[in-house]
């Protein structure tokens, strides 16, 4: 296969990789407009601040001891390292095409290539995974009340994200293989010209289809299907007033519930646009657009996918008044860890002195 195909060919379609920046040679050197570099330079810029200080925030507010004793909060728990992982990975977007970086070590870029490919489709799947994880630990504390002790554990939850990040792992670990290597003259991922027929034929028609279904289309029918099944059960249970519990306990269960459900929001409306491009682009669009044309909906397509890993942790503040009073204590805590260090420098006196100044702030 020669260095324009490799360019626009398929490691799932023009896939989850960066597209070639200008100056590098070849078909797509061309491809990057300066527009398009400033999207990708302020756009991840706005994910890396606000993503990784919400999934530092949502760490912290899980691990608290409202929520860590529930078995849904281990899941999200995982599902934040797994967007945490993400982000990292996405750096090489950020640093090869929006700072416009250009790397001569060619085996040094063919295993970046490589760790930046696997790493995303490997989060991608993991959180994917983990998500229909939390609302089946959902449906199955509303199907079975009773056995919410014996199914609903920490331990259970935690041997299911071990096989999630296990089958996810071998799924996508023929990227970190050197059949995948860079583009000369670019930062697109790739089959090399050395892998086998029956890999480059794999890696540019199957599994584009493979992996779409796998991480987004499957796991949104599974998402809907058991979302839906849920809301007719807790409906069907409130008109018959039974199996109904009262206090905190029940609190606790309906605000878990709606951030599960602003995260699966979030998952939709982020994911279908980039499932929906990896499709239409494997079977028209890649006959009917330009190498360019097929970057720029790339782009544009990934960029989205991206806010579902960063954005959780405002969706979830907007939506549970329980994760926002856990964030109000988070605050309070580090503003009282404030107050501590500067009464151990500075003493009693300065001390009062400093809260006298607060109280006339707020």
């Amino acid at each position: 296969m020669n260095n324009n195909n490799n360019s626009v060919s398929p490691g799932g379609g023009v896939g989850m990789r960066p597209p070639p920046p200008p100056g590098g040679g070849g078909m797509g050197s061309s491809a990057i407009t300066p527009l398009q570099r400033n999207v990708i330079f302020y756009g991840y810029l706005i994910l890396f601040v606000f993503g990784f200080f919400g999934h530092i925030v949502s760490f912290t507010i899980f691990h608290r001891e409202t929520l860590r004793k529930v078995s849904t909060s281990t899941l999200f728990i995982y599902m934040t390292i797994s967007d945490f992982i993400y982000l990292l990975a996405c750096f090489y977007t950020f640093i090869f095409i929006g700072f416009n970086i250009s790397v001569t070590n060619k085996n040094m870029m063919n295993q970046l290539c490589r760790a930046y490919s696997f790493l995303q489709y490997f989060c991608m799947c993991c959180t994917a995974w983990l998500l229909l994880t939390i609302t089946i630990d959902r449906w199955l504390r509303v199907r079975f009340p009773f056995r919410v002790r014996e199914l609903c554990t920490r331990k259970r939850v935690t041997i299911g994200a071990c096989v999630i990040v296990i089958v996810s792992a071998a799924l996508n670990s023929h990227l970190a293989s050197p059949f995948i290597e860079v583009v000369p003259g670019a930062t697109v991922c790739s089959s090399s010209r050395t892998s086998n027929p029956s890999y480059e034929y794999f890696y540019m028609t199957i599994w584009p289809i493979l992996i779409t279904i796998l991480q987004i289309v499957l796991p949104t029918i599974l998402l809907s299907a058991f979302s839906i099944s849920l809301f007719v059960e807790l409906r069907r249970q409130q008109q018959q007033k039974s199996q109904m519990k009262r206090g905190r306990r029940v609190f606790l269960d309906r605000q878990i519930l709606l951030i599960m459900i602003s995260s699966i929001f979030l998952f939709f409306i982020t994911q279908i646009p980039l499932s929906l491009f990896y499709i239409l682009m494997t079977y028209t669009l890649r006959s009917k657009l330009t190498i360019e044309q097929l970057i720029q909906f790339n782009n544009f397509t990934v960029l989205v996918a991206s806010i579902n890993y960063a954005a959780s942790f405002y969706i979830h503040c907007l939506s549970s008044r329980l994760f926002r009073q856990e964030f109000y204590h988070v605050i309070n805590i580090l503003r009282s860890r404030r107050v501590g260090v500067v009464t151990h420098i500075l003493g009693t006196d300065a001390t009062q002195t400093q809260l006298v100044r607060l109280r006339e702030i707020k």
